[in-house]
């Protein structure tokens, strides 16, 4: 039953949303760029590196990785999502493969990828740990797992949290930023609210579960919403901000 309301999690993208990731693909540097940096530092660039972008918000990496010289797999549960994805690859004219299968059950060979990146969407996924068990069993020797992602859905189930949440978008409202994002969680909310990471702190827990499942080296860098977010965008997520994580083999 979770698993089916999760992919629902998926499917329910208002139009507010998807301007909003439409945006993010477009803007010359404020996102894209930031995001070309963040991934060229963390994976290089001209290698030609078999990559998975797993179940990504929108094709914003798998555009960028690409573009970078590396060969690209976008993995999806959904095939309406994989779709969507395939019309965003062709439209910005680059070509990659697809492929589609759970988080936690790839169907790929041991140690047959060099990089597997996702952006908001480990925070979602029902069975979190076995994801990254399953991600270390395909990843290459020195292998790297490459997460972008946030505290989006703590708030449901730390009132606290909830109340802070609540005043940095309501000064994001007042500074002229539409908050597109609130009628996609109304939606989603009840679903959300018992997904499990929902009730851990992160990158914290992503950095045990990441050595639990026998990662050797693993960095965290916080805060990259000032990276890849603008103003008042970063007044709007100042709470939960955006975190990068990346876990080698």
């Amino acid at each position: 039953m979770l698993e089916s309301s999760n992919e629902n999690l998926w499917s329910t993208q208002d139009e507010g949303y998807q301007d909003t990731k439409q945006k993010e693909m477009t803007l010359p540097y404020t996102r894209k760029g930031a995001w070309e940096s963040l991934l060229t530092k963390y994976v290089g660039c001209g290698e030609n590196l078999q990559i998975l972008d797993v179940e990504s918000d929108e094709a914003l990496l798998a555009i960028i990785l690409a573009g970078l010289n590396h060969s690209v797999t976008a993995v999806n549960r959904s095939q309406a999502m994989l779709d969507q994805t395939r019309l965003k690859i062709q439209a910005a004219g680059k070509s990659i493969d697809y492929l589609k299968a759970e988080a936690h059950a790839l169907a790929l060979p041991d140690e047959s990828v060099d990089v597997i990146v996702s952006k908001n969407a480990v925070g979602l996924f029902p069975n979190p740990t076995e994801v990254y068990k399953e991600w270390f069993r395909v990843l290459k020797p020195s292998g790297k797992a490459l997460v972008f992602d946030a505290n989006w859905y703590l708030r449901f189930n730390n009132p606290k949290f909830q109340l802070q949440c609540d005043k940095y978008r309501l000064l994001a409202v007042k500074k002229g930023y539409q908050d597109t994002l609130m009628s996609v969680e109304q939606v989603n909310d009840p679903v959300a609210a018992t997904i499990p990471l929902s009730f851990k702190r992160r990158p914290l827990w992503d950095h045990r579960a990441f050595r639990h499942c026998g990662f050797q080296q693993i960095e965290v860098e916080e805060n990259i919403y000032k990276l890849v977010l603008d103003d008042p965008e970063q007044t709007l997520y100042y709470s939960t901000p955006m975190f990068a994580i990346c876990a080698t083999k």
